[in-house]
């Protein structure tokens, strides 16, 4: 059975929603919780379609080192701000 595409796949079309909402609500310029809830929303259907795709394909311990670098990332801009 080969995999398909990612493109192809429900899961992309899911997580790309996901990603194009949580930055239309990052930039909302009157509510700072909108924009934390956004980058979040962003950054977790981001991470979860690069996981979903890597356990998929057998890669599950490359998925984990770019979800840690990720959230570290995401943990020193929030600590900045």
């Amino acid at each position: 059975k080969m995999n398909k595409p990612g493109v192809k796949s429900t899961e992309f079309w899911l997580s790309a929603i996901g990603m194009i909402g949580g930055l239309i609500l990052s930039v909302v310029p009157e509510s700072p919780w909108a924009q934390m809830i956004g980058g979040v929303l962003s950054a977790v259907c981001g991470v979860s379609y690069t996981m979903g795709r890597s356990w998929a394909k057998g890669k599950s311990e490359s998925a984990q080192a770019n979800a840690k670098v990720i959230a570290e990332a995401l943990l020193k801009k929030n600590s900045s701000d």
